[in-house]
């Protein structure tokens, strides 16, 4: 990991190569990841540079509404075009993931592209596979980190008020509002910079919390009628199988957030939410104090992220991964109780 004044200094010398860019992020697309990629691609399409942003995957409705979104190229819409861009570019940026793995059905082309490589990411953990890496665990969000590169750059001056939005959409999804620990006296600093070029926070949040589909309501419905609270482990399973995303309409965004419902209990320190994935299971874990689910998804369901926040997998069918996961909380029982004792 390399000092950032240091890193813009080299990054700076070697953009006057005015190498093709290609901003990239990971699988399923969320509101830090989407708003890094169009406010980094916005800013250097001021600088006249040559950039593509593209995607893994579609994301959310909620999200279109951020300026350039007609611009993106998804990979598994178009392979052999976005297998081009990744060939002849000369920087790939990686926003919001450390690993190519996360990328999904882009990790080959990452892996086998010779351009160098660029890495501005918050999660732990990071893989060294770039050569510039910008990595900080501390700190909210990507959105939040590419506000510290662009100053780093001195490029905070071409943010416009919707490149501005995209920044702020990023570190309000990804602290729950304000409201995750991850939150620091640094990140309303630099949100209150954000509101300074134009941001009416309240129509970012507006287009991203009340623009809710039938069918998200109703898989909510369903999500909160089968929860399972574990009294003795502090903890809240919610799940959807394959019949309730069918039979409501699955669209892609209607769960997202989901998991944070368990948290919202009383003495509740964990949150699971479980849901069909690839021929498995998804599962994403929330913490309420200081229970740490990145450590807990790496040990027992091959995944990672924050202390707070992070996600695994399982193959096993829905059943069988709720027994898993209730055999594993028994390792954690005490552990659990004492950090929700906290609150």
């Amino acid at each position: 990991m390399q000092n950032l004044e240091r890193l813009s200094a080299e990054l700076k010398e070697y953009l006057v190569e005015r190498p093709d860019i290609v901003v990239t992020n990971h699988f399923n697309p969320d509101g830090d990841a989407v708003g890094s990629a169009t406010a980094l691609c916005g800013v250097l399409m001021q600088l006249g540079l040559k950039v593509k942003m593209i995607m893994p995957n579609d994301y959310a409705a909620n999200l279109k509404w951020m300026t350039l979104s007609e611009e993106v190229l998804f990979y598994d819409q178009a392979e052999a075009e976005a297998d081009t861009y990744l060939e002849n570019a000369g920087l790939l940026i990686h926003l919001d993931y450390n690993n190519p793995a996360r990328s999904g059905p882009m990790e080959l082309a990452i892996r086998h592209s010779k351009a160098k490589k660029l890495m501005i990411d918050h999660h732990q953990q990071p893989d060294d596979f770039c050569d510039w890496t910008y990595s900080d665990t501390s700190m909210s969000s990507t959105c939040e980190m590419v506000w510290h590169f662009l100053e780093a750059m001195g490029w905070t001056e071409l943010l416009s008020k919707d490149l501005a939005e995209a920044l702020y959409t990023g570190i309000a999804t990804d602290t729950g509002n304000f409201r995750f620990s991850s939150t620091s006296p640094l990140t309303h600093r630099v949100a209150a910079q954000l509101l300074e070029k134009g941001v009416e926070n309240q129509k970012v949040a507006s287009r991203v919390y009340d623009s809710n589909s039938i069918s998200r309501f109703q898989l909510l419905g369903r999500t909160l009628n089968q929860m399972e609270i574990l009294e003795d482990f502090n903890t809240t399973i919610l799940y959807l199988d394959q019949k309730d995303l069918d039979a409501c309409g699955f669209q892609k965004g209607d769960t997202e957030g989901f998991v944070n419902y368990g948290l919202s209990l009383e003495n509740m320190e964990l949150s699971a939410f479980i849901l069909p994935r690839d021929g498995g299971h998804k599962l994403s874990f929330r913490s309420k104090t200081s229970f740490d689910v990145n450590q807990f998804a790496r040990t027992y369901f091959e995944g990672g992220g924050h202390k707070n926040a992070a996600g695994g997998k399982s193959d096993r069918n829905m059943e069988d991964t709720i027994a898993y996961l209730k055999d594993c909380l028994k390792s954690h029982q005490e552990e659990l109780k004492s950090y929700a004792s906290i609150v």
